[in-house]
């Protein structure tokens, strides 16, 4: 079927299960807007416009003089992409840099582009054209089979979607087109030669790694390496709004490895915030991607988990809680703060019980308090341990931090915990008195756990730790 003038709107939506993923755009095509003819061959290039084929895996893209009587196309580079006859469902599943050729004295020669470039057929030596296979692609609604190719140039105004690297943004005289048809083989036992890999990117703002419904992130970037025996070829999807992708077109029995591209925070999250994949967990190698071979059954749940962080804020040092404003605060809740102190285990230099007296006077309370708050010392860890303890405790009474709130503590070794987790762990070990909590001084086993536990304590005080963001932060990526 040889090429015409035809008006054709393209209108990509967002498509479900095997369909791949579109935009809207409303242009005016000419199928002829430039001098030359493409079609549809097998691999040596050799058969012009047989237009019908039995399977997909044999369709190549060729075009240029096959007499000389026919006109060769301008050389230079293109893209070409594989739709359904209307042009409504764009079917080839890769990205679209891997779907360039060169056209070279008029004739295609070959695919071009970065290493995920599709497989060129044999030199026909009549031509000098070398096909280039347009697998993969997804397969028609179209009820007869019929599919239609696109041969766009690259000019000024064609370039990739910066949302979906499968579709190309291009003018209307840059583009020719030609239709071809597959066999649809009429059977109800037939095994699948094709399957699709899908999952769902979700804002895991409990950092457990389980898609608890949670909220979906859009925009991230999926890397699919599919390795047949051709070699591997990698896909870059990106993720919907809802935080779901799918990529079709997968052949059965090849090898398939996902991963995520660990997007960045854009600007307006402000210096110092990032994103940290917490699903799937780190394997063996540390690798926290999904790898596997494709059945016939398409593979679902290749989720990934993240949550993002930003600069702490709202902790309160010692020296806040000495000062005339720290004072201030307890004065307003006295009672209150000092049955606090006096629930924690806290401890003075010695290991005794550092306690404050429930009926002395405000003043004589709170001045033995700051004596031994600003006296603390990691001689005996347990002291310094208590005087961290109780700063971060009189942080999330009396002051903004929240007990529930995520902390990214895994420079010390504890994960990403909440503060109350961390505060729960110092006061465990300051009352495990006869396993020797209250007194670790140096070679004592519990002194260890304490001083990482202390650190995390003075870490959040002081707003060293990045806190977890509750919703999601915005997706960026360098810019290439």
């Amino acid at each position: 079927m040889k090429s015409r003038t035809s008006k054709v709107i393209l209108t990509f939506v967002l498509a479900l299960a095997l369909a791949v993923p579109f935009v809207t755009l409303s242009r005016n095509v000419s199928a002829d807007s430039f001098f030359g003819a493409i079609f549809t061959t097998i691999g040596d290039g050799t058969t012009v416009n047989l237009n019908v084929y039995d399977s997909k895996d044999v369709v190549f893209l060729n075009g240029g003089p096959q007499n000389q009587n026919s006109q060769g196309l301008p050389d230079g580079t293109y893209y070409y992409q594989v739709t359904d006859p209307s042009g409504a469902t764009l079917l080839s599943s890769d990205c679209a840099e891997c779907r360039q050729v060169a056209v070279i004295g008029g004739v295609i020669s070959g695919a071009t582009g970065p290493a995920c470039q599709h497989a060129n057929g044999t030199l026909n030596p009549a031509t000098g054209s070398t096909a280039v296979k347009l697998m993969p692609f997804n397969d028609t609604p179209n009820n007869g089979g019929e599919y239609k190719v696109w041969l766009i140039r690259q000019t000024s105004t064609t370039s990739i979607d910066p949302n979906d690297c499968r579709v190309i943004n291009f003018k209307g005289g840059d583009v020719k087109t030609d239709n071809f048809r597959v066999k649809k083989t009429e059977c109800t036992d037939c095994i699948n030669t094709e399957t699709a890999l899908s999952g769902r990117k979700f804002y895991d703002a409990n950092a457990n790694g389980v898609d608890n419904a949670e909220p979906g992130v859009g925009g991230v970037k999926i890397d699919i390496t599919i390795t047949t025996d051709q070699g591997p070829t990698t896909v870059t999807v990106t993720t919907q709004p809802d935080g779901s992708w799918t990529l079709g077109g997968v052949p059965v029995g090849a090898t398939y490895l996902v991963c995520e591209e660990l997007p960045f925070t854009c600007p307006s999250d402000g210096v110092g915030s990032y994103w940290v994949q917490t699903s799937p967990v780190p394997d063996s190698q540390g690798s926290q991607c999904y790898s596997g071979i494709a059945g016939t059954d398409p593979i679902n749940g290749l989720d990934f988990g993240d949550i993002c962080f930003h600069p702490g804020s709202c902790g309160l040092t010692l020296g806040f809680w000495s000062n005339k404003n720290g004072q201030a605060i307890l004065k307003a809740h006295d009672t209150d703060w000092r049955n606090c102190i006096n629930s924690l285990c806290l401890v003075n230099a010695n290991g005794s019980p550092f306690k404050v007296s429930t009926t002395d006077s405000f003043d004589k309370a709170y001045g033995a308090f700051r004596t031994w708050l600003l006296n603390g010392n990691a001689v005996n860890m347990a002291y310094m341990l208590s005087v961290q303890l109780i700063s971060t405790k009189f942080d999330t009474t009396y002051g903004c931090l929240s007990r529930s709130q995520l902390v990214d503590a895994r420079s010390l070794g504890l994960g990403i915990v909440s503060i109350a987790s961390i505060i729960d762990a110092a006061k465990a070990d300051l009352c495990n008195v006869s396993g020797g909590g209250n007194i670790t001084f140096t070679g004592n086993p519990l002194r260890q756990d304490e001083e990482i536990i202390k650190n995390a304590l003075d870490a959040i005080n002081n707003n060293r730790l990045a806190f977890a963001s509750s919703s999601p932060c915005s997706v960026c990526y360098p810019t290439q």
